[in-house]
């Protein structure tokens, strides 16, 4: 997760943002109405102008659909595959937060295997069963402190272009997406509690079975197209904050 939108955000951003997580949570399921725009303004303390910019935004990105003189429709099919089953809460940032995290972090001991897709990982990057994909693995380090492993799959087009320059001068594998011209433009995360099996407890210095935080994700590019499922997995001792605000201490244009 990243944190939530600063106070550099226009209401209508963190409104539409605040509707996609609970969209993405199934809160509001495919095929379903969303509330009333009455009900939104005053939900969110928002002006009409802005709720409808709000949704402007969310049918522009493919989230809902509207049909007039019925309402707005959550879309059939989302950009995004929602999380499920049904998720708590979802949380909702910008991935420029986590670009600007990503500054004070560094990837090491790093590898490259090929896999092949089991139907999970399939799912995730929607391609055929059976077949090829990349895995990168390295230890995070921020900062000069070991504070988690990342795992990251990519679909082996993708990854064929992530050469080993590429990956000498990319400090994490996002980096490297990002130099080949992959950035990602949308993540969905799961944070959930584990251990740490013996492997990642070698690469950490760590002892097999420390409880840790496993943060699994998919990101996406521009279209829509999955192009990394990943694992970061992060050990105890090592803090993470989530900076809350309410939508209702803006003002409305």
């Amino acid at each position: 997760m990243v944190r939530p939108p600063g106070s550099d955000r226009p209401l209508y951003v963190r409104i539409a943002m605040s509707l996609k997580a609970r969209i993405l949570a199934g809160t509001y399921e495919p095929g379903t109405r969303l509330p009333a725009e009455d009900e939104l303004t005053a939900g969110f303390g928002a002006s009409r102008s802005t709720i409808r910019q709000a949704i402007a935004d969310l049918r522009a990105a493919g989230y809902v659909t509207s049909q007039q003189g019925s309402g707005t429709y959550v879309a059939d099919s989302l950009p995004v595959d929602p999380l499920s089953p049904r998720s708590g809460p979802v949380y909702t940032g910008f991935l420029d937060d986590l670009d600007n995290e990503a500054h004070h972090v560094r990837e090491q001991r790093r590898s490259r295997r090929v896999v092949s897709a089991d139907a999970t990982l399939a799912a995730q990057l929607r391609i055929p069963v059976g077949s090829k994909a990349v895995q990168f693995r390295g230890v995070r380090v921020r900062d000069g402190k070991v504070y988690g492993i990342a795992t990251d799959t990519l679909p082996a087009d993708v990854a064929q272009r992530i050469d080993a320059d590429v990956r000498k001068r990319s400090a994490t594998i996002v980096d490297a997406l990002e130099a080949i011209g992959c950035r990602a433009q949308e993540s969905l995360q799961r944070v959930e509690p584990t251990t740490l099996d013996a492997a990642s407890a070698k690469l950490c210095d760590r002892r097999p079975g420390e409880p840790a935080l496993a943060i699994t994700g998919i990101a996406y590019s521009m279209d829509g197209t999955p192009i990394d499922a990943y694992t970061l997995t992060v050990v105890g001792g090592y803090g993470i904050g989530l900076h809350l605000v309410r939508a209702g201490d803006w003002k409305s244009p």
